[in-house]
């Protein structure tokens, strides 16, 4: 079977909650990611029951909504769909994500759905930590680093709809939480490199200077824990690269257009083709820890092949 055909003839209504839940996550790391998407819908749907809002879900929504969009990254129609600007309006209702979810022939494309499924499951995990807070209680950080990664892949959405202020939104926000809780650096600097790039982008290009330098800090204090041959060389490349696009921004803020704030937005890239994967990719976390992490980041401001470099960060943030 393709993976992009569905798993026929399977009694669904037979599986346990749990069974749908951990044969999803399976599919998923076998990257079936549509045959993943069906059974973790399925999973959510009897899970949520009478409460669909409960901050027990957080997982399940996570889980779909990641399955959802890892198979739209998948085909050559990612993003091609709009995704609403900025967050005036509220958030989705929890019974609006199931009845969209449920529908056969849906109105909102998989990406927007998806969408929602992180503005909610990244909900979920904050209700679950107020929870916790009111019984003096600490979240885990692997429950800390997946309601971060939420606003992440809710970020990189909109940074390939070009989109680069409210990306840099929802990157910061993924920061401060990350922060909030005191994750190590490891878990700090990739999202610092998604923040600076959308900056960038975004035409602010002496805050994206700031945000690259702020990046070199932290590897520099990474490089000085004990690591492996291979991670320091990981991180090392990842330091070098930091610091010539910091250079290269230097100089642009040198010329007088720049000088004089008249910086241009993204036109001068395609960003949706520079987007860091997240699913995987950039840090560790529990929803897939037998994926492969490297990323490719274009880190040029002006559209010079010979300036494009590989910035992997596969080794140095497990």
């Amino acid at each position: 079977m393709s993976d992009s055909e569905v798993e026929e003839e399977v009694d669904y209504d037979a599986l346990s909650v749990d069974e749908l839940f951990q044969h999803g996550k399976s599919l998923f790391r076998e990257k079936k990611y549509l045959e993943s998407a069906e059974y973790l819908s399925r999973a959510l749907e009897k899970k949520s029951g009478e409460d669909p809002s409960h901050y027990s879900l957080r997982d399940y929504y996570l889980w779909y909504a990641d399955s959802l969009l890892t198979n739209e990254e998948q085909s050559s129609n990612i993003f091609e769909s709009s995704v609403d600007e900025g967050h005036d309006e509220e958030l989705p209702s929890a019974q609006t994500v199931l009845d969209a979810a449920n529908k056969t022939q849906a109105n909102q494309s998989d990406e927007s759905l998806a969408f929602d499924l992180f503005q909610f499951a990244n909900e979920c995990y904050l209700n679950y930590f107020k929870e916790l807070e009111s019984k003096n209680m600490e979240p885990l950080p692997e429950d800390v680093l997946d309601a971060s990664y939420c606003l992440v892949r809710i970020g990189d959405m909109f940074f390939s709809n070009h989109q680069f202020e409210e990306s840099s939104k929802e990157y910061e926000r993924a920061i401060k939480l990350r922060e909030q809780y005191n994750l190590p650096l490891k878990h700090l600097a990739s999202v610092y490199i998604s923040l600076a790039q959308s900056q960038m982008f975004n035409g602010k290009q002496k805050l994206s200077l700031e945000t690259f330098n702020k990046t070199g800090e932290l590897l520099r204090r990474m490089l000085k824990e004990d690591l492996k041959d291979e991670e320091k060389k990981n991180l090392e490349n990842t330091l070098e690269d930091v610091i010539i696009q910091a250079e290269d921004l230097k100089k642009l803020l040198a010329e007088p257009a720049s000088a004089e704030g008249q910086n241009i937005k993204g036109s001068q890239s395609n960003a949706a083709s520079l987007i860091p994967k997240t699913t995987g990719t950039l840090d560790e976390r529990q929803l897939d820890a037998n994926m492969v992490k490297s990323v490719v980041i274009n880190i040029n401001v002006e559209d010079v092949p010979e300036k494009r470099r590989r910035i992997d960060l596969s080794k140095a943030y497990e």
